[in-house]
């Protein structure tokens, strides 16, 4: 039996501002750069490094959502075909308006497309 040479878990204080620090063993073990992406897993925060050269593939997000919801068989088949399809149109048209934009000499922030996008002030 081989033994795991980082434990299960380590409590790190959380500030007045919500902010913690990532214990530094884990931080290089996932070669975290400037960003990582948190997400609720149950009633778990799980946060995961964002690495520039990684493609970022919704089909997780999609499919946790979809589970969220209760889909299962089927219809969870079916519902996740729709919603990747839509989030790849979507995909399209922003880099069509984009071009666009940019052809005409104008453009928006990206912070503000992104909270149209998300419909959040969390951007």
């Amino acid at each position: 039996m081989t033994e795991n040479k980082y434990p299960e878990y380590k409590i790190v204080r959380v500030t007045s501002k919500r902010q913690f620090t990532i214990p530094k063993r884990y931080f290089d073990v996932l070669h975290i750069g400037e960003q990582v992406k948190c997400y609720l897993e149950g009633k778990k925060l799980v946060i995961e490094p964002v690495h520039e050269n990684e493609f970022w593939d919704f089909s997780t997000d999609i499919l946790r959502e979809l589970v969220a919801e209760n889909y299962t068989g089927e219809d969870l088949l079916r519902e996740f075909e729709s919603r990747k399809y839509k989030a790849a149109r979507a995909l399209e048209r922003m880099v069509e308006e984009a071009r666009d934009d940019a052809a005409a000499g104008g453009g928006r922030p990206a912070e503000d497309v992104f909270k149209e996008l998300l419909g959040s002030d969390d951007v």
